[in-house]
Formats: structure tokens, C-alpha cells, sequence
């Protein structure tokens, strides 16, 4: 987790970029989603439903049953669109990250450009799926699901954040928390890890050069500094 917070950044000028080379992509259509039958086993899906239904902690079998097939339908329409795409996923990926280590804002953004424009293919799908587990859930419940989807990245690094900038006011946090759930939001159908860090790296990026900077701090001291923290405190 500690890698993921303080790992390098892009220019923020990547921001300003990203739009202009979104109308140059050319994209393969998204699979379409498979339904899954009620109550139908989804085999290597479970592992993912588990934990879900644990944090939920659901109490009325009916209620429990529904939630349960809308993972495993949206679960294994994900798989299945993953396995259309990856092939062009995955080299995006790492085109963004030797960009980013280069320091090569055009074309990480453009990189950027391309994989955004890939996982919206899939957003008809997520939407349903949210809006199905709006009808047996509370909005409460729903931001809970979305959490565990992404390993509570955006709880724990909001956090993190907050002890980094004491003296943010009230308006700034609210446009963090803002940026973090929209990276949540599409990190949600990422299948690998890797694949969820780095849509939360591209709001790290704004949060930390643009707040921090403008505060007064330094952000690779505010990095450093916080990460010593973490080390003592952790020791």
C-alpha cells in the first residue's frame, strides 16, 4: 500500500492532454455481457462474492440471494469482457507506465486516453449493476460493495491524505474525496491489482502536486516525511 501512495507521478499537464488524443483512438467493441442464471454457480467467482456478503452482513436470505446473483451476472460479464480486451489492455498499461517513468506526458496521456476510452465500453454494464443493487440495497450498503470491489482503496488513501494535509479546508477535502471516488469508479472493473492502483495513481497525481504545492509544502518532502512517519509508527 505504501509503494502504491508514494510511487512517482506525472506532470499534472497530463490532465489537459488526455481529451485531445481521445478522439484519435481506435477501439475494438467490448463484449457483450453473459447473464447468469439465478442462483447459478459461477466457478472461480465465489471468492469474489464471499467477502462482499460478509461485509454486508445480510440477514434476510431473500435479500442475500439477489445481491448474490448481481455479483456473480456482473462478475462474470466482467471475465468476459476482459477476455475480449485484455489483449489491448495489458500493452497500454505498460506503455503508460514507461511513459510515466520517462517522464513523457504526451504520450502517457495519450496512453491514458486509450484505456479510458476502453473501460467505458464496459460502464452500460457497471451502471446496471449498481442500479440493480440500488433496488435491494441501501445507498450505504451500495458504497460498501464498491469498496471491497476495490480493496477499500478509497477509504484508506483518502485518510492518508487528510493527515497529509492538516490544513486543507473543508472545499478542498470534498474535491479529493470527489477525485478518489471517480477512480474508484472505474477501478471497479479492472481485473488485476495493478490495473486498480493505476487508476488511482492518475488522481494522486493531482491531489498531492496540485494541493500540496499549493499550501506551501514540498510534495516529495511531504512524501518522504510521511512515509518515515508510517515506517516509525509501524515499528
Amino acid at each position: 500500500m505504501k509503494h502504491f501512495l508514494f510511487s512517482s507521478a506525472l506532470a499534472v499537464s497530463v490532465w489537459f492532454t488526455v481529451a485531445s488524443v481521445q478522439s484519435q483512438t481506435n477501439l475494438p467493441a467490448a463484449a457483450p455481457a453473459v447473464p447468469v442464471a439465478a442462483n447459478q454457480a459461477v466457478p472461480g467467482l465465489e471468492k469474489h462474492i464471499k467477502p462482499v456478503l460478509a461485509a454486508l452482513k445480510l440477514t434476510d436470505a431473500a435479500q442475500s440471494a439477489k445481491v448474490h446473483d448481481f455479483l456473480a451476472a456482473q462478475l462474470q460479464a466482467l471475465q468476459v469482457w476482459h477476455q475480449a480486451n485484455d489483449a489491448h489492455i495489458k500493452p497500454l498499461w505498460n506503455q503508460f507506465s514507461k511513459a510515466r517513468s520517462a517522464q513523457n506526458v504526451t504520450n502517457s496521456a495519450a496512453a491514458l486516453a486509450q484505456l479510458d476510452a476502453i473501460y467505458a465500453t464496459f460502464k452500460p454494464q457497471h451502471d446496471q449493476f449498481l442500479a440493480n443493487l440500488g433496488t435491494v440495497l441501501t445507498p450505504a450498503q451500495v458504497e460498501t460493495v464498491k469498496d471491497i470491489l476495490t480493496v477499500n482503496k478509497v477509504s484508506v488513501t483518502y485518510h492518508v491524505y487528510l493527515q497529509i494535509f492538516p490544513t486543507m479546508t473543508d472545499a478542498q477535502k470534498a474535491v479529493v474525496l470527489a477525485d478518489l471516488k471517480a477512480a474508484r469508479e472505474q477501478a471497479i472493473d479492472c481485473e488485476s491489482m495493478v490495473e486498480k492502483s493505476e487508476f488511482f495513481k492518475k488522481y494522486k497525481i493531482q491531489i498531492e502536486d496540485v494541493y500540496l504545492t499549493a499550501q506551501g509544502f514540498n510534495p516529495k518532502q511531504a512524501r518522504k516525511d510521511f512515509a518515515n512517519q508510517s515506517k516509525a509508527a509501524a515499528e
